[in-house]
């Protein structure tokens, strides 16, 4: 989402999610590996102009941002935009990057990446919707080749999950009526619309026009690292108020990701007629074969 924040630990939760990310092709690629793919009809994935910088000594820890023109990291280090630029943030897990060294945990830098002039409008077109996690991670990864030198190659595995599912009373919801206007509030990846309030001090996000993967996508944005896959098998765009369980804890941008709780403990899906059921999501780990620190601007 253009202008969204993420600190250290909870990145990249405002991105669509579930897409695989675009690899270029690098001496570890095999021949069959797929180019990043095009801003335009010709043009490769890649920033106009990128900026990498060591942080000021002593700054406090920083975040990352997606803005209107391009992609901003401060005050944190590289391996977060490595791993923005491989692994999904709702299938990362302790283990998913291999190969780090020291210095990519130990030493922060400040990251200001600019798309072209020509090329914003399509950024702005795609940075809200499904497309843009491939985008931004092909530009990120073709980022990291030029300047970090990086080369990687990935493994299969598994990481622990969910599958979002009915319960046995079934949903307790209705499908959107035909033609029915939605509401000003945050568009989603399938057409749907999401408005939020907080009611007697809990939480409510109302969705209009909504898929059960626009849910899933939710519910992954909310708990990094606990991944949700939609198998409820409902397939059309419905109405419905997702409650939060509990807002006396409040995640401070910094907590591990494995002390984040899953979406069961966060929200109330049994009003719903939905439930969680553990499941193995298959993923990759990306093992750094090569990378060193990045060359001057």
């Amino acid at each position: 989402m253009i202008g969204k924040v993420w600190m250290v630990g909870l990145l990249g939760c405002g991105m669509a999610m579930g897409q695989s990310a675009v690899r270029p092709v690098t001496a570890k690629s095999p021949a069959s590996a797929k180019a990043p793919v095009a801003m335009g009809p010709t043009k490769p994935v890649a920033f106009d102009v990128v900026s990498i910088r060591p942080s000021a000594p002593g700054s406090p820890w920083g975040g990352v941002q997606i803005l209107p023109d391009g992609y901003r990291a401060w005050g944190i280090g590289l391996w977060v935009s490595v791993q923005n630029a491989y692994i999904p943030t709702e299938l990362y897990s302790s283990g998913r990057i291999q190969g780090m060294q020291p210095w990519m945990t130990s030493e922060k830098y400040d990251i200001v990446a600019k798309v072209a002039p020509a090329d914003v409008a399509e950024w702005q077109r795609q940075s809200n919707f499904k497309q843009q996690k491939g985008l931004l991670q092909a530009m990120l990864q073709t980022m990291l080749a030029e300047r970090c030198k990086l080369v990687v190659h990935r493994i299969p595995a598994e990481i622990s999950g969910y599958a979002l599912v009915v319960g046995n009373g079934g949903p307790k919801f209705k499908e959107t009526k035909p033609g029915e206007m939605m509401p000003s509030g945050l568009p989603l990846p399938d057409g749907g619309v999401l408005v939020g309030a907080a009611r007697g001090g809990k939480l409510e996000n109302s969705f209009y026009g909504a898929s059960m993967a626009e849910l899933a996508n939710h519910l992954n944005g909310a708990s990094p690292g606990h991944p949700v896959a939609d198998r409820t098998g409902l397939t059309g765009k419905y109405d419905f108020v997702l409650k939060r369980i509990d807002m006396s804890e409040e995640q401070d941008g910094r907590v591990s990701m494995n002390a984040i709780p899953a979406p069961n403990d966060i929200w109330d899906l049994g009003v719903l007629g939905l439930k969680l059921e553990s499941i193995k999501i298959p993923t990759e780990t990306v093992v750094i074969d090569h990378i060193e620190r990045p060359s001057q601007n």
